[in-house]
């Protein structure tokens, strides 16, 4: 039987992650503009919850600032607050609701002279934050997510010459469709997904008191990110088998962050001072 403790064990959190989930929380609270970014204060309370300690959260900062997925800034009182770059934000909002995705999939088909490895090296690694699969040599396979920021990225890097992405928003040959669907091992997924689904009812009880229910709905956000988002096949809920569990588990985790939201808004308020 799944207790609440399987669920951490299971699905630790690396120093990274724990940084950036307050982050991310306030991010997608960007519509309540008097809340402030997170203060360290704040982010160690968090991350000491996740059971990171303080100098692996300090280097994790560190590391965050310096690769640009945060920024730093100060508020009116001069403290300091870590807010979410725009890369970052727009990297997770094209991988978030795939079974909102329209049918078909994009392709990302990329060409560079063989001694140049580093920039090749570079384009791969972006598509795969972006959600891409390998599909074949120098070809890349995503469901229809939103490109925008993928190209705006690839432009920074200068690589924008160097890629082509082509939507393919429907394909008639069940057979090829058959052919893509082999390249991921759905069955291991629906077990991987199935307990999942059983660690987080164990996880997210009714019951719990605020902060402790508050704290465990943040830490399933990036276990759930990478779990059911990122971790998903790179194609529509419509190719999915009818007992795939990924509804259910979004249902339950909705139902729980829908009468959880006030507990969490108020926690990191209070830690957010």
């Amino acid at each position: 039987m799944a207790t609440s403790l399987d669920f951490m064990s299971a699905y630790p959190l690396s120093a990274k992650a724990a940084v950036h989930t307050p982050v991310v929380f306030r991010a997608g609270m960007d519509y309540l503009g008097r809340l402030p970014w997170p203060s360290l204060e704040g982010l160690r309370d968090f991350a000491r919850f996740a059971r990171i300690g303080d100098s692996a959260l300090r280097t994790a900062l560190s590391r965050a600032k310096a690769e640009g997925s945060l920024v730093v800034e100060k508020d009116e009182a001069g403290a300091k607050r870590y807010r979410l770059s725009q890369a970052q934000l727009d990297i997770g909002l094209s991988l978030i609701h795939a079974e909102q995705r329209p049918e078909g999939f994009i392709l990302a088909v990329f060409s560079f002279r063989s001694e140049d490895t580093t920039e090749r090296a570079a384009l791969r690694d972006l598509l795969r934050d972006f959600g891409f699969r390998k599909l074949a040599q120098n070809t890349y396979i995503n469901g229809r997510i939103e490109t925008a920021g993928l190209k705006a990225e690839v432009k920074k890097l200068g690589l924008e010459d160097h890629l082509f992405v082509f939507t393919c928003p429907d394909i008639e040959d069940a057979d090829l469709v058959r052919r893509i669907l082999a390249l991921f091992d759905l069955e291991a997924r629906k077990a991987e997904l199935s307990a999942y689904l059983k660690r987080l009812r164990a996880f997210l009880p009714e019951g719990l008191e605020d902060d402790e229910l508050a704290r465990r709905l943040l830490y399933v956000g990036p276990v759930h990110y990478e779990n059911c988002e990122v971790g998903e096949p790179p194609f529509p809920a419509t190719y999915l088998p009818e007992d795939y569990p990924l509804k259910e588990i979004q249902a339950f985790y909705g139902e729980r962050l829908a009468l959880g939201q006030d507990k969490m808004l108020a926690y990191y308020t209070k830690s957010n001072q």
